[in-house]
């Protein structure tokens, strides 16, 4: 089992390439963490926001590393680049993972199909 974590940040007006430019800067930090497995970014320029999917080991794993940015000051930077900061421009969804190998084909086709639609970095 894996922990599934999608983190949705709505980026303030006119922040939306500065958002994406924090993203750049931090994101291979996040990726390097122990635990991490995978992180992927999608930009939605007409939603003026950024999809974050990250899969981890463990969910104690991504406690970790929120605990880890929380104390490099991190969550602050990006809280004044989101509409509404923190509270209000970041919506969190989280899932377990198990994977049966016949839903595994069906699942990547699908996803493919999703992240060709959408910018990546």
């Amino acid at each position: 089992m894996t922990a599934l974590v999608v983190k949705n940040f709505r980026a303030a007006e006119g922040r939306f390439d500065a958002l994406g430019d924090f993203f750049k800067a931090v994101l291979g930090d996040t990726r390097a963490f122990a635990g991490c497995i995978n992180v992927d970014v999608y930009a939605d320029e007409s939603a003026v926001s950024y999809t974050l999917v990250e899969e981890w080991v463990t969910f104690a794993d991504h406690d970790n590393y929120v605990a880890w940015r929380t104390a490099q000051g991190d969550l602050d930077e990006t809280g004044d680049l989101l509409d509404g900061g923190i509270e209000n421009g970041l919506s969190v969804y989280e899932w377990e993972i198990k994977l049966i190998f016949k839903r595994i084909a069906l699942k990547s086709r699908e996803w493919i199909y999703f992240k060709s639609r959408l910018h990546t970095f």
